[in-house]
């Protein structure tokens, strides 16, 4: 639930006949008794009313709620602190799934630190050498200072995993997710196209498979639990994936531009 200057006043617990109860916190629990009538509209952020945070904090709070209690406008329980239960409910809330995959991508991160893997850069250093042959100078010059970065980034592994999970925290999903998959090398599609090889040339049956490397080395596990936080992130809008394309497809087609 969300103020009307933006701010996150708490999560709706309980709805009464006219009014409804509103708690947040986890160290310093929170409580608010809020009118149904200033609830203004719902998106899909959740519900917005029409007060502010101050005016919430200051006219609802837990000590306003007492006082009706007392005069019987609403029933006692709704006013009831409960103090371990309503951390937990905070806690259930609050647990986003982008918070989630921040956490497995933390895991992977770590994993791939102690390891000391690093992905391969073969594939950037097949690219820049396509585009330096394959492509007007105008053009390759804007794509191959960004292929050199990401490169740079590909050695670090598990610091550009650590990266993108800190922004799945921050609700940044989209640059997360492409942090992710640059610090890791591969993805779900590479993984699965993997274990499809290997099933098809019957190593699957060797003691030394890749699913038994994927799920019993440092480096194996962080590639798993990179690719799952990837998959059970939430974001909005396009993907870096389809900007970055665009980015090249318009460079390019400036460069081919006959000039005058």
């Amino acid at each position: 639930m969300y103020s009307s200057d933006r701010k996150k006043v708490g999560f709706l617990r309980k709805t009464l006949p006219e009014y409804m109860v509103v708690k947040k916190g986890l160290i310093g629990l929170s409580s608010y008794l809020i009118p149904k009538s200033l609830a203004e509209s719902v998106d899909k952020k959740g519900i917005r009313l029409r007060i502010t945070a101050y005016e919430a904090r200051h006219k609802y709070s837990h000590s306003k709620m007492k006082r009706l209690a007392i005069y019987g406008q609403v029933p006692k329980s709704a006013v009831q602190q409960r103090i371990v239960y309503d951390r937990l409910q905070t806690l259930r809330y609050s647990t986003t799934r982008n918070r989630l995959a921040a956490g497995i991508a933390f895991v992977s991160g770590i994993l791939f630190l102690l390891s000391g893997y690093r992905a391969n850069i073969e594939i950037y250093n097949l690219i820049r050498d396509q585009l330096v042959i394959n492509t007007a100078r105008d053009f390759w010059t804007y794509a191959v200072i960004p292929i050199g970065f990401l490169a740079l980034l590909s050695q670090l592994g598990g610091l550009t995993v650590l990266m993108g999970a800190g922004l799945f925290a921050a609700n940044r999903v989209n640059i997360g997710k492409f942090l992710v998959f640059v610090g890791t090398g591969q993805g779900l599609i590479t993984v699965l196209i993997r274990i499809a090889l290997e099933f098809w040339s019957g190593r699957l049956a060797l003691d030394n498979n890749y699913i038994t490397w994927l799920t019993s080395t440092a480096t194996g596990l962080g590639i798993l639990f990179a690719v799952v936080a990837s998959y059970i992130t939430k974001g909005k809008g396009e993907s870096v994936y389809v900007k970055a394309i665009r980015f090249i497809l318009r460079k390019r087609s400036v460069a081919r531009r006959p000039r005058t």
